[in-house]
C-alpha cells in the first residue's frame, strides 16, 4: 500500500467517525472503572467534578489530537513529524509520535487480559454459573479464573486474535462495520439494564448516590481523581484519537464532534452507574469495593435476581463489546503506522502489531498465576509489590498518558503557529477557537501537570 493511497482513506461518513471515536471512550473506562471510582470518591460529588473536568481539560485535548491527526492525514508519528517540520519546531517534539505508538502497544497487551475475563463471564452467565452464588463463591471463582495460566492466556489470546481479525479487514469493512453494529447495540443493552435496575433494584438509592452531591466531600483528592478518570475515559493522550483524526475529512467540525463524543461518553458512564448501583444497594453490597465491583460483587447480585442469568449475560456482553471497541482503536493506531511508514499490507501490519502486543501481554496474563511472585522492580520500595501487569498499568495510566497529554497541549498551544491551528476551526466552528486556545494554553496544562504529579 502506498503512502499516497493511505492518505486518501477517510471515514465513509460522519456517523462512522462518531461511532468509532465514541468507541474509544466507551470502553472498560466507563463501564468497569467509572462505577468503582465513583464509589471510592464520594458518589455524586465526584460525578459533578468529573463532568466539569471533562469539559475543561479532556475535551480540549481531544480536539487537539484530532486536529493533529487531520492535518497530518497519517499515523500519529508521521503526523507529528510533518507538523514539527511545518512549524519549524525542534525534532524533540517527535517524542509525542513515539509515545502515541508505545502507549497503545503496551495498553492493548494488558487491557486484553481484563477483556478476556469479560468474555469468560459472558459465557459463564449464559451457563447460569452465578445462580445463588455468595460472596465467598464469587471471589473464589474470580481467583480461580485469574489464577489459571491456561485459562487466562487462552482468553487473552482469543480476544487479541478476534481484534486482529476485524482490523485486518480494513477501515470500512472491518473497523467501521464493527463499531456501527456494536455501539447502537451496546447502548440499547445499557438502557434495558437501567430499566431492569429501576424495577428490580433499589433505584432511588442508586440515583441519589449518583445525582445528589454532598459538596462537602469535594476535596483535592476528588478533583484529581475526576481529572484522571476524565483522561482515562475519553482516551486522550493515548494515540488512538490522533490515529482516528488521520482519517477525518475536512468538512467535519472537530469541536462539535468532540462535544458529541464527550456527551455520549458521560451518558454511558452515568447509565452504567444507574445499571449497577441499584443492584449493589438492593443486596447490601459495597459500592466502594474497587475493581472487584464488577467481577466479584455484581455476580452475587445477578445470582439472586429473577432472570439474573440473562441480566448478567447482557451486562458482561456489554462489557466485552465495550472493551472490543477500545481495543480496535489501539490496534488500528499501530497498524496505521506500519502501513504508512513501511508500506506493509493491511494483513501483514495487523499480524506484526497484534502478535507483538500478544507476546508482551503474556507477562500481564501470567501476572495473576505463574508470575504472581515476580516483582521486576522489587528492589524499589514504591514498586516492591507490583507485578508485570501492575507495572504496565501504572506506567501507561499514571505516567505515559498524562505526560503525552501535556506534550500535546504544549505543542498545539505554544509550538504550532496560530494560523495553522485556526485553519482546523472551519467557519461553522470558528466561534470555538478562542475559548479552546485559552483552555489549551492556560487551563489544560495545569490540570495535566496535577494529574501527572498525583499519579507519580
Amino acid at each position: 500500500m502506498s503512502i499516497s493511497a493511505t492518505k486518501a482513506v477517510t471515514w465513509s461518513s460522519k456517523s462512522s467517525f462518531l461511532f468509532a471515536t465514541i468507541g474509544i471512550a466507551v470502553g472498560l473506562g466507563n463501564i468497569w472503572r467509572f462505577p468503582y471510582v465513583v464509589g471510592t470518591n464520594g458518589g455524586a460529588a465526584f460525578v459533578l467534578v468529573y463532568i466539569l473536568t471533562l469539559l475543561c481539560f479532556a475535551a480540549p485535548i481531544m480536539i487537539a489530537e484530532l486536529m493533529i491527526g487531520r492535518q497530518g492525514q497519517k499515523d500519529p508519528f508521521s503526523s507529528i513529524k510533518e507538523l514539527s517540520e511545518k512549524n519549524s519546531a525542534s525534532k524533540s517534539w517527535q517524542i509525542i509520535g513515539w509515545l502515541s505508538l508505545l502507549i497503545p502497544f503496551i495498553a492493548l497487551s494488558y487491557y486484553s487480559v481484563v477483556a478476556g475475563w469479560t468474555v469468560d463471564y459472558t459465557w459463564q452467565s449464559l451457563l447460569n454459573r452465578f445462580d445463588g452464588i455468595d460472596n465467598a463463591g464469587s471471589k473464589q471463582y474470580f481467583q480461580s479464573l485469574a489464577g489459571s495460566p491456561t485459562h487466562s492466556v487462552a482468553l487473552f489470546i482469543g480476544f487479541i486474535a478476534f481484534t486482529m481479525f476485524i482490523i485486518s479487514k480494513g477501515l470500512k469493512d472491518g473497523l467501521e462495520k464493527s463499531v456501527k453494529l456494536l455501539m447502537p447495540m451496546l447502548f440499547i443493552i445499557l438502557v434495558f439494564l437501567v430499566i431492569y435496575a429501576a424495577i428490580a433494584g433499589d433505584f432511588a438509592k442508586g440515583f441519589a448516590y449518583l445525582f445528589s452531591p454532598d459538596l462537602s466531600k469535594i476535596n483535592a483528592d476528588v478533583v484529581l481523581a475526576a481529572m484522571g478518570q476524565a483522561f482515562f475515559s475519553l482516551g486522550v493522550g493515548a494515540g488512538s484519537v490522533m490515529a482516528y483524526g488521520g482519517y477525518l475529512s475536512k468538512d467535519i467540525s472537530i469541536p462539535k464532534s468532540v462535544l458529541t463524543v464527550a456527551f455520549a461518553d458521560t451518558l454511558v458512564a452515568l447509565l452504567a452507574g444507574l445499571a449497577i448501583f441499584p443492584f449493589v444497594f438492593a443486596f447490601d453490597l459495597t459500592p466502594s469495593s474497587g475493581p472487584g465491583l464488577i467481577f466479584e460483587t455484581l455476580p452475587i447480585a445477578f445470582g439472586q435476581l429473577p432472570g439474573g442469568q440473562w441480566v448478567g449475560l447482557l451486562f458482561f456482553f456489554l462489557l466485552a463489546g465495550a472493551a472490543l471497541t477500545t481495543a480496535l482503536s489501539m490496534l488500528e493506531c499501530l497498524v496505521r503506522f506500519l502501513s504508512d511508514r513501511y508500506q506493509f499490507t493491511r494483513v501483514k501490519a495487523t499480524c506484526i502489531a497484534g502478535s507483538a502486543s500478544a507476546v508482551l501481554g503474556l507477562g500481564a496474563a501470567l501476572s495473576f498465576n505463574l508470575l504472581a511472585d515476580f516483582k521486576p522492580l522489587g528492589f524499589i520500595d514504591f514498586f516492591s509489590g507490583k507485578t508485570l501487569f501492575d507495572l504496565m498499568d501504572y506506567s501507561v495510566a499514571n505516567i505515559m498518558i498524562p505526560f503525552n497529554a501535556l506534550l500535546i497541549v504544549l505543542f498545539c498551544g505554544w509550538v504550532m503557529k496560530k494560523d495553522v491551528v485556526q485553519v482546523e476551526f472551519a467557519e461553522q466552528s470558528s466561534v470555538w477557537f478562542k475559548p479552546w486556545l485559552t483552555l489549551i494554553r492556560f487551563i489544560a496544562p495545569v490540570g495535566v501537570i496535577a494529574v501527572l504529579i498525583i499519579g507519580l
